[in-house]
């Protein structure tokens, strides 16, 4: 069935509560398996229980199990982890997993859409490393563990994603460090910088440039790690005040922190938000009237392609969106649909031969969005039905692939209080 959204008044405030930062919870259990001892991993008092994504990961990398001494986990009995949907899980397994007792197999499968994405990148730069890989028709990945050097350099190819380099960073203390050479224009450069920013607090010696990274040999100590709120779903509320003339309260963030998605927070002042940064906590007050529509570069930080593009189909003028030709290789076709979406809503758009977006806002309408099974899209066009009377969205229950409270919360900001169906 479809959701219809309820639109909201200008005025409201609420705290909203989100999941611990998917982005720092996987790397914290990559670290934990990695680390000398137990990890604790410590989340914000009002957290809300993760996603399906970082459930599936807990899962995998608790089956892999933890370090013991000169390999992960004792056993060298077969293995078969289902990562769903979730990209960068699938990666952090396949490079963990290369690390198992000698000739321990694992095979890594997920759903079919993330099958299709590319993994090539990885699978190359580990087999230069003495690693065995082979990807089935299917797309699942078998890995045989055994044959990685200790110590080494590679080059990892950085133009569709940079959890390539995350992966093969979280396991280069254990292979006696590792040098790698960036090469092609870096894609979410961001998130390789937050995994080297948790490799340095488990203790391990980092140092990066702009094309190379150089991680040294250690033994991780990772006996607290801070999972912090997480940005990419405080972004949406964040977002939803800035349309619609509210205020958002997210606990549990450090403005200056390393979640790649805080880049919100200043192009949400460029729409005439007011935003609040203390310790611990971010508040954003809407505007009264949007600014007129900017140039954005999403680069670095793709997953905001559908909030920027909710705030550009209700600010008057042009609103540009660059950045996000890897975003088409994600859970969906991220332009495709984003600009589906808006078109369904009248909102006139059109796509460049560099796949960026010219979205002419200001005067959307009510409609059915098709969310393609995405739960940024899910995300993006949820906030905006909050200020845009009549939009349904077809698919919605993708959203708990990370944020499983989203769509109840949505629902309580609505006039009417709860979900309606249409």
């Amino acid at each position: 069935m479809d959701l219809r959204v309820d639109t909201v008044a200008p005025g409201w405030s609420r705290t909203f509560p989100v999941p611990p930062s998917k982005s720092m919870h996987q790397r914290a259990l990559a670290l934990g398996a990695l680390a000398r001892g137990p990890a604790t991993l410590v989340f914000a008092d009002d957290a809300r229980p993760p996603g399906e994504d970082v459930q599936r990961c807990a899962a995998a990398f608790a089956r892999l199990g933890t370090w013991q001494g000169d390999a992960l986990g004792s056993s060298k009995a077969s293995l078969t982890l289902d990562l769903g949907e979730s990209g960068t899980a699938l990666r952090f397994a396949v490079a963990l997993a290369a690390l198992r007792p000698v000739g321990a197999r694992t095979l890594v499968r997920a759903r079919p859409v993330l099958l299709r994405r590319p993994h090539g990148p990885l699978l190359r730069a580990l087999g230069a490393l003495g690693g065995s890989l082979k990807r089935r028709s299917s797309g699942a990945i078998r890995v045989v563990a055994g044959g990685l050097r200790h110590g080494g350099r590679v080059t990892i190819d950085m133009r569709r994603s940079s959890q390539y380099a995350s992966a093969l960073a979280l396991i280069a203390p254990r292979l006696g460090g590792l040098t790698l050479d960036l090469r092609g224009a870096s894609t979410s450069r961001a998130y390789l910088d937050l995994t080297l920013a948790m490799l340095r607090e488990a203790q391990v010696p980092v140092e990066a440039g702009a094309t190379r990274v150089v991680i040294g040999a250690a033994d991780p100590i990772a006996p607290t790690l801070r999972v912090e709120a997480d940005a990419s779903a405080a972004a949406c509320w964040w977002t939803a005040a800035t349309l619609t003339g509210g205020r958002a309260f997210v606990q549990g963030l450090d403005a200056a922190g390393p979640q790649a998605d805080l880049a919100i927070l200043p192009i949400l002042e460029s729409y005439g938000a007011r935003v609040e940064r203390d310790a611990g906590w971010i508040s954003v007050q809407g505007p009264s009237r949007l600014a007129a529509g900017g140039t954005h570069d999403l680069t670095a930080n793709p997953d905001l392609i559908f909030l920027v593009g909710a705030l550009g189909a209700c600010a008057p003028g042009m609103t540009r969106i660059g950045g996000v030709a890897h975003t088409r290789a994600k859970e969906s076709d991220r332009v495709a649909v984003l600009a589906a979406g808006l078109a369904a809503l009248g909102v006139p758009v059109t796509v460049g031969p560099d796949h960026a977006l010219a979205i002419e806002g200001g005067s959307p309408r009510g409609g059915l969005v098709r969310v393609a099974g995405d739960h940024r899209a899910a995300f993006g066009f949820g906030v905006l039905g909050l200020a845009v009377p009549g939009i349904a969205l077809r698919g919605a229950a993708a959203a708990s692939k990370s944020q499983p409270g989203f769509l109840a919360d949505l629902a309580a900001l609505g006039r009417e209080g709860s979900d309606s169906q249409v």
